[in-house]
């Protein structure tokens, strides 16, 4: 009696033609991130926030969550341009690109730009411009993030087609209203207990084997595919259903949220 594998194998193979047909039908244009993805993620990450001027005396160490990324993910296959409603404690943050592809670093760098416009003394943002996705990625007590993304035919919200969306969150969340994303000091200075100083951050105390496994720090930013090709456009979103579009230029033509009134810091992570 032949297995059910065996009796697939003795099945006659479509023409060759049809059979790339179906595995395009079947795959469709790549929207998961790779290892690799997933860890230039982190690592930007981290150099941001070891990277913070003023320094930060309680920057904790960020590393990757799977029960995040899963959230994210599923979130990111419904194509909706706006942040998930139902995502509780988590913070998050939005990108969106027409290329052949994500751009991790692109998306964070992207993130990052925002530092011009925030003010650590106060904790505000300068008028008319969007600060919510920086200081979430140098949110001091934010120590775990899980991205996910997806190729969008339509993605809800905007009036491009074939975009690659990009949804990533964080645990414990930032951008709590009344708070700064981290408190100024000599690094480290201010670790919580059971915490070790490693490259400017506050890393949680590991045996030996697990310190061996750690990832070299990044001592500098990777290079992004926009820089490369000049056709890309991205987008990125602290509340993007109440944004409007604007086009401008930095490295390609750029989707950005248009500059209207800021939102409470409270509702750009998603604490509610």
């Amino acid at each position: 009696m032949h297995s059910s594998c065996s009796l697939w194998a003795a099945l006659p193979l479509p023409p060759l033609p049809l059979q790339l047909l179906l595995l395009l039908l079947v795959t469709g244009p790549t929207s998961a991130l790779t290892e690799d993805e997933k860890q230039t993620m982190v690592e930007l990450h981290n150099f941001y926030r070891a990277q913070v001027s003023p320094p930060a005396s309680d920057m904790l160490q960020m590393r990757w969550d799977d029960d995040l990324a899963a959230f994210a993910k599923a979130y990111a296959q419904k194509c909706v341009w706006g942040h998930n409603k139902e995502r509780g404690r988590r913070g998050e943050n939005l990108f969106a690109i027409t290329d052949e592809g994500m751009d991790v670093p692109l998306a964070v760098e992207n993130w990052h730009e925002e530092r011009e416009h925030y003010n650590l003394s106060t904790a505000t943002c300068d008028p008319g411009q969007m600060c919510g996705h920086y200081t979430q990625v140098v949110w001091s007590k934010t120590e775990k993030i899980g991205c996910g993304s997806h190729f969008c035919e339509m993605l809800q919200g905007v009036e491009e087609a074939n975009i690659h969306l990009l949804v990533c969150n964080y645990e414990p969340p930032g951008n709590v209203k009344g708070r700064k994303p981290y408190q100024e000091g000599t690094p480290c200075s201010q670790c919580p207990l059971g915490y070790s100083c490693e490259n400017s951050l506050c890393e949680p105390t590991r045996n030996p084997e697990e310190s061996q496994d750690s990832l070299p720090p990044v001592t500098e930013v990777p290079s992004t595919r926009a820089t490369e090709a000049q056709s890309s456009r991205e987008t990125g979103a602290e509340d993007p259903e109440k944004a409007g579009w604007d086009l401008k230029q930095n490295s390609g033509q750029v989707w950005g949220p248009f500059p209207g009134l800021l939102l409470p810091p409270l509702l750009l992570a998603g604490i509610f």
